[in-house]
């Protein structure tokens, strides 16, 4: 079995006994020949749909179509655990499907997009067509499990078709599929039992033929109902000619009475063991003989669910090996409630002592599931306290304790504060700020409780403490406070100087994000370091991933683009080999590695880093990951002539930002913005930006603009633009102090580049000797380090000054150097076409890129594709211009013509 995968849900059951032909109900041809997506086949309970499922199943692998089957359970409802068992479903057409998205599962999230953004991209991978049957889908309710399959209906690769078995219409948007003709169903009155139909059935299961009359009567109650034929049919096998004359005559009334008529009739046919052995099973949602034989306390398990078997008691095989079994649901309904009403005591025993097998077996998440059903809150809430630890630290499983904490009542969770402990540090790294806070104050009150008892638990409270503390300074730290962080984290170490080594390790991460806010560099790599050994010495590999993420970032913004990058690769092998390639991790990695391949003027690189960072950034990433992964995005444009695209996604970004209340994304990217608008000598537009966003203000006394609530550097950046040929001189001066922060702080890429618009506004000042003297200490902090697009984008307002500075020779030889390559650059730039395929062409096309080739091909509008993968409309037009411009395509039709030709299509 693999891993957290219940087998037994990927597999159709196949009924309690020889099934009747029915061509009627075969697969339409529609289905056969792939013309309709979706079949959905709704009935009330049952009626059989299961049956034609499976049927189905049976005949389009016949027909030679790759087919998978997935049941769905109420414990679905924990999206987690659904989106694993569709995989697991899908990798039986392909195993190389789905494992960036089980990576991901070890993510909170507040959205199933990435994930579905994942699964997409393989999908789309695999060429036959392929069926997916999902069986009981009424039984979903959560929002997320309902999303994933409006997503598989509607938006899955075109080769993929879906079949779908509910009871209750689903509460799904099903309208466009009908008006493009793409939806079959099936309802309960093409299911029910003709006359004939009701005659030979009776026939096959009794092996005799009953009177006409009798046919009638029982066609006209049950109306076709197939469950009531087959509780019929068990009744009818003990009973002689007189008897079921009687049995036929007296049954009437609604479904739920036939049931319970027929389900007492069927039960008293039983003898005493055999009777209470089938009420202990229909306890669970599925069985084998282990733990049939410990509820039931039969000592040969297997050979009572062989006879249940043999005598077509509505016991369905749920695996290809006959192990694991469940009862038909309707009549396994009525089998428990019988036993609950019977003996409520005894059932709840039963129930336990399930949960126990489960447990000890190693099924932690069914025997968790089966005692919080059975109500056994001490047995649940212990097993959840052991198995925290394993859930959260080691699989990264949030969603399942979210999942479990809704179901748990609170004073039960309260006598275990370890769970909520950890459910609030789970919550830590979820956008839902509110929700962390609530744990919190539950936990204060369990603090306060403590306190007042007559000897008071001191180690108790002070574990509790120790971790609100934590999980308030992890809170602050992704709410992207670094001052504040840093600030309790400082104290926290004062104060918890004995805590868990796991949790010192969590700590130091948040004060080497605070030292990071504030420019101490190395006192932040000196704190990283030691938080490293601390989550080695815990095995801590989720903690180290983020610590080595935060080195990273201390090294870029030092200026230390080589070690960032270094840094960057070692963390990516270590997420691939603890984390199982962590998505959102991995992700943020990315858009370090993308941000330094750009710097280093490494398009291709970028470009591909880039790709793969937008997986789980936007929904997931810290504020750092989705300001490099935007500025990034936008400067590839923006170096390909692309502005349209390049200020679109700016204003994504800054859309992002603030939906996220992270303001530091929020001001970086429209500073981004007035640089460029800048460049484009735009000062009018780029001093709006600047205004509407309160990076300046009009200072009407000084008659020009005056930095507020930016810090000096960035406040330079925007007066160069909006200021530099009116007053270089007043630039000037805001240049220096920033210039000379940089310098104390040892900002090396910052202090290169503001260095170099001091060179600028010298230039522009009418001061040379000033402007190349500037641009050389710039020159002499960047060669070394590579810092080439930096100067590459300032265009031509550089470029004199930079073939000033070559004239002028240097005293250094790699600084010459580096200004012929930038000059080169430069020069390249300029004569960059955005439609030409020698300067757009950043490699071979991407997966995302094909499938959205694939799409372009449907028909589809620029918004359902960009709905259909989980991006913006912003974001999907960057894509096609990189697509046009692999494809040296300008639209389109273009495109699709020259897909096509290179066979993609």
């Amino acid at each position: 079995m693999r891993a957290n995968v219940v087998e037994a849900k990927l597999y159709p059951g196949i009924g309690t006994g020889q099934p009747l032909a029915r061509p009627k109900l075969d697969p339409p041809p529609e289905l056969r020949r792939g013309e309709a997506s979706v079949a959905l086949i709704c009935a009330p309970a049952g009626y059989g749909k299961s049956t034609v499922m499976a049927r189905w199943h049976e005949l389009l692998q016949h027909d030679g179509l790759q087919c998978a089957w997935l049941s769905v359970d109420e414990d679905d409802n924990d999206s987690t655990r659904f989106l694993r068992h569709l995989v697991a479903a899908f990798q039986g057409i392909s195993p190389d499907i789905g494992h960036d998205l089980l990576a991901q599962l070890t993510v909170t999230r507040d959205s199933v997009k990435p994930l579905l953004e994942s699964l997409a991209a393989d999908l789309a991978r695999i060429p036959e067509r392929a069926v997916l049957f999902i069986d009981d889908l009424h039984l979903a309710t959560h929002d997320e499990v309902l999303e994933t399959v409006h997503w598989l209906i509607n938006y899955s690769p075109r080769q993929y078709q879906y079949v779908l078995g509910c009871r209750l219409a689903p509460k799904l948007p099903l309208s466009g599929l009908r008006v493009r003709r793409k939806l079959l169903e099936i309802g309960a009155t093409d299911l029910e039992f003709s006359a004939d139909e009701t005659a030979a059935f009776l026939s096959l299961r009794l092996g005799r033929h009953l009177a006409d009359d009798e046919i009638r009567q029982l066609s006209g109650k049950t109306e076709g109902w197939a469950a009531a034929l087959e509780l019929v049919a068990a009744a009818l096998q003990t009973q002689d000619e007189q008897q079921a004359r009687e049995l036929i005559a007296r049954f009437t009334g609604t479904d739920r009475s036939v049931v319970d008529y027929l389900g007492e009739m069927v039960l008293a046919g039983l003898d005493g063991p055999l009777r209470r052995f089938v009420e202990c099973v229909a306890q669970f949602e599925r069985v084998d003989a282990g733990l049939a034989g410990c509820v039931s306390g039969e000592p040969d398990a297997a050979q009572r669910l062989a006879e249940l078997q043999a005598r077509n008691l509505f016991l369905v095989p749920l695996d290809r090996h006959g192990e694991w079994f469940r009862f038909h649901h309707l009549v396994g309904h009525f089998f428990r409630e019988h036993y609950r009403r019977r003996a409520p005591d005894e059932c709840r025993a039963v129930l336990i002592a399930g949960a126990r097998w489960l447990f000890e077996h190693g099924e932690i998440e069914e025997a968790i599931n089966g005692a919080i059903r059975g109500e056994a809150w001490p047995q649940a809430t212990t097993w959840v306290a052991q198995s925290v630890d394993e859930i959260i630290y080691r699989k990264g499983y949030h969603q399942t304790l979210m999942h479990w904490m809704r179901e748990l009542p609170e004073q039960w969770v309260d006598q275990l504060p370890e769970i909520r402990i950890n459910y609030a540090f789970a919550l830590a790294f979820h956008t839902r700020r509110g929700e962390v806070e609530a744990q919190l104050h539950r936990l204060a009150q369990i603090v306060e409780r403590l306190q007042q008892a007559d000897v008071p638990d001191q180690p108790a409270i002070d574990a509790i403490r120790s971790a609100m503390e934590l999980q308030v300074a992890i809170s602050v730290a992704l709410h992207d406070e670094g001052i504040e962080a840093r600030d309790r984290a400082r104290d926290w170490l004062q104060r918890w100087p004995d805590a868990p080594a796991v949790q010192k390790g969590h700590i130091a991460n948040v004060l080497g994000f605070g030292h990071k806010t504030a420019g101490d560099i190395e006192q932040g790599l000196a704190v990283i370091a030691q938080g490293r050994r601390w989550h080695e010495q815990a095995e801590g590999h989720y903690g180290l991933a983020w610590n080595v993420y935060i080195e990273a970032l201390l090294h870029m913004k030092r200026g230390s683009y080589r070690e960032a990058r270094q840094v960057s690769l070692v963390s990516l092998e270590l997420i691939g080999r603890h984390l199982n390639g962590h998505r959102a991790h991995t992700s943020m990695m990315h858009t370090v590695l993308a941000a330094v391949a750009y710097e280093f003027d490494e398009i291709d690189q970028a470009q591909t880093h880039i790709e793969q960072a937008m997986h789980s950034v936007q929904d997931y990433g810290p504020a750092d990951a989705v300001i490099l992964a935007y500025l990034t995005q936008a400067r590839l444009r923006f170096a390909q002539r692309d502005a349209a695209t390049g200020y679109a996604i700016l204003h994504e970004g800054q859309a992002l930002g603030a939906q996220r209340k992270l303001n530091r994304v929020v001001v970086t990217l429209a500073a981004e913005e007035c640089t460029w608008l800048g460049r484009e000598a735009r000062y009018d537009d780029a001093l709006a930006v600047a205004l509407r966003f309160e990076m300046l203000r009009a200072d009407d006394t000084a008659g020009g603009a005056a930095v507020s609530k930016l810090l000096a550097d960035k406040a330079s950046r925007i007066a160069l633009r909006t200021r530099l040929r009116d007053t270089p001189a007043r630039v000037l001066a805001v240049l220096a102090p920033a210039i000379e922060r940089c310098t104390q702080l040892g900002l090396q890429h910052r202090l290169s580049e503001l260095l170099g618009m001091q060179a600028v506004a010298h230039r522009l000042d009418d001061n040379m000797a000033q402007a190349t003297a500037s641009l050389d200490a710039a020159m002499r902090i960047a060669a070394p380090r590579q810092y080439l697009r930096t100067f590459i984008d300032e265009g031509p307002e550089l470029q004199a000054v930079l073939e000033a500075l070559a004239q002028a020779g240097s005293a250094m030889p790699e600084t010459q150097a580096f200004i012929q390559q930038l000059l080169q650059g430069l020069r390249r730039d300029a004569g960059t076409d955005a439609t030409s395929p020698s300067a757009a062409s950043f490699g071979e096309l991407t997966r995302r890129e094909i499938n959205i080739i694939k799409r372009l091909e449907s028909g589809m509008s620029n918004k359902e594709i960009a709905e259909s993968i989980f991006i913006s409309e912003g974001t999907l037009r960057w894509h096609l211009h990189n697509i046009y411009g692999k494809l040296g395509a300008k639209n389109r039709s273009g495109a699709l013509v020259a897909a096509r030709g290179m066979g993609l299509l």
